[in-house]
């Protein structure tokens, strides 16, 4: 056998120092980080005071917020260690071209990354869209983009998120410009179907009867006006979004000139509203934003769109159509859908041991995962509200918020695995996947299935594990299912998922 040389020797030699050393470095930066974000705890920082009307300032909190797999600060990819860590968007926009600097200071020391998007933002296309990152450029573990340039007419995505998956808090999101007024905007914005992102409503809501969903901030629908018109100049706006109501309180807020009036807010036969906007002593800018805000009434479960259009008379404003349409936008407004998920992530594949002790098969082969002759993971799977289980925003319900298991399964919602258990000693839940610790064990299992009542409780990253009983264990296929009971039957229609094939 030929002898390796020294030079290959001593290739090997240096690259295993260089990788011991790229270890080291990098459990070197995690624990500066957590050295800085106990200091950081211990000693935090006062919040600073809002200056100039340049200088705006937006709190927000992402405790509970939904999860996301975050990009790297450069957009070249998503980041392996932070795959769900809460965040919060805050639209935006600016009166003017202009260079500003956007910070994300926490409130309380957790390790803040902050990104922004411009057009539009989809936290499952995160590496779409991006204009800038930053990790600790505000120093550890406050976030600042220092210098970013911004355009009149363009809206912007902030995104308040952590460094990984526990760093979440309250916090401010600071944008300092120096020439351009900056409006922060929540909801909708209307530019068109295929780049806007629309709200998700639970799909589970039963519709018909009607639904009216209390708009916590979410549901307000943001446009340009698309339009410049002179001083004294009235306009007439309508907005239409065909199987949404909107609720009589309903007020548009104007981002332009003050000089600039809206007028009363009139509500059509057909759900949409219409309005006049008057020119005062500046012009009306095309650039120039309208919300509408209050709460909307769901008449059938389908996708809604919306149309906004400028016209030049009231009467084409409250018809609609194209006849005396100077100016239009449109985008997604809702889109329905589910609110639980279920799904395998790993199959497993214990082996009966024919050499066992007798009698023969009673144990399994010792090896991975469980590396115990008496205990066997059928697999891997998790069961849990859609944001956690598939990652994105959870749903809404009717009152405005993400909804929650509480909200959709009745105390016998069960999981039920299908496979041959009867020579099992126990069948249960183990949050290991060496199945060394017991979450919770079957309500029952024969030689067909097995049964765990789980009512509203979510059940991520479990492992199913058979404990040997003695007898010998029989070849089998193994699947899982849930199999909803609806906490409110009259609100909440809930289906069953799976089977998903679970191991063997």
């Amino acid at each position: 056998m030929t002898k390796p040389s020294v030079l290959f020797l001593a290739l090997s030699a240096a690259l295993a120092v260089t990788a011991a050393h790229a270890n080291d470095a990098s459990q070197a930066e995690l624990a500066a980080k957590q050295r800085a974000m106990a200091e950081a705890a211990s000693h935090p920082a006062a919040r600073a005071g809002i200056r100039t009307k340049d200088i705006e300032i937006a709190t927000g909190d992402t405790t509970g917020a939904p999860l996301w797999n975050r990009p790297y600060a450069d957009f070249s990819d998503l980041s392996d260690s932070a795959t769900a860590v809460p965040y919060t968007v805050h639209p935006f926009v600016v009166s003017a071209n202009d260079t500003c600097s956007v910070a994300l200071d926490p409130l309380g020391g957790h390790d803040t990354y902050l990104f922004i998007y411009e057009n539009a933002f989809d936290p499952f296309d995160a590496l779409s869209n991006g204009v800038d990152g930053d990790d600790d450029g505000g120093g550890f573990p406050n976030s600042l983009i220092s210098s970013v340039a911004l355009n009149a007419g363009t809206t912007y995505f902030a995104i308040s998120t952590g460094y990984s998956n526990g760093s979440f808090g309250p916090y401010d999101l600071t944008i300092d410009c120096p020439v351009a007024n900056v409006t922060y905007a929540g909801g909708v914005f209307l530019n068109n179907p295929a780049s806007n992102a629309p709200v998700r409503v639970a799909e589970e809501l039963i519709i018909p009867p009607a639904r009216t969903i209390t708009n916590a901030g979410n549901l307000d629908i943001n446009t340009e006006v698309k339009y410049a018109f002179s001083p004294g100049e009235v306009r007439y706006a309508r907005l239409h979004c065909p199987g949404v109501s909107f609720d009589p309180g309903s007020t548009v807020t104007y981002s332009g000139d003050p000089s600039n009036l809206i007028g009363a807010v009139n509500t059509a036969a057909d759900g949409s509203i219409y309005f006049s906007i008057t020119a005062g002593a500046t012009p009306v800018m095309a650039s120039d934003m309208l919300m509408i805000d209050g709460d909307r009434t769901i008449n059938a479960e389908a996708p809604v769109d919306c149309t906004y259009g400028l016209y030049d008379f009231p009467s084409q404003a409250q018809v609609g159509g194209v006849a005396g349409r100077v100016a239009t936008t449109s985008g997604a407004y809702i889109r329905f859908a589910p609110s639980f998920a279920l799904a395998v992530d790993n199959q497993g594949n214990p082996v009966a041991n024919v050499e066992s002790a007798d009698p023969t098969y009673s144990e399994f082969v010792a090896g991975a995962p469980t590396f115990d002759i008496l205990r066997g993971q059928v697999g891997g799977f998790s069961y849990g509200p859609a944001s956690q289980v598939l990652g994105g925003g959870q749903p809404i319900t009717l009152d405005g918020n993400a909804i929650e298991l509480v909200d959709l399964m009745g105390a016998n919602t069960a999981l039920v695995f299908t496979g041959d258990f009867e020579a099992a000693g126990d069948v249960y839940f183990s949050t290991d996947a060496d199945c060394s610790t017991n979450a919770q064990s079957a309500d029952s299992f024969d030689d067909t299935e097995a049964v765990f009542t789980i009512g509203s409780n979510a059940a991520m990253d479990h492992f199913l594990c058979y404990a040997a009983g003695g007898d010998p264990i029989r070849a089998s296929e193994f699947t899982v299912a849930l199999a909803p009971v609806s906490a409110d039957a009259t609100t909440y229609a809930v289906g069953g998922r799976g089977p998903l094939a679970l191991g063997a």
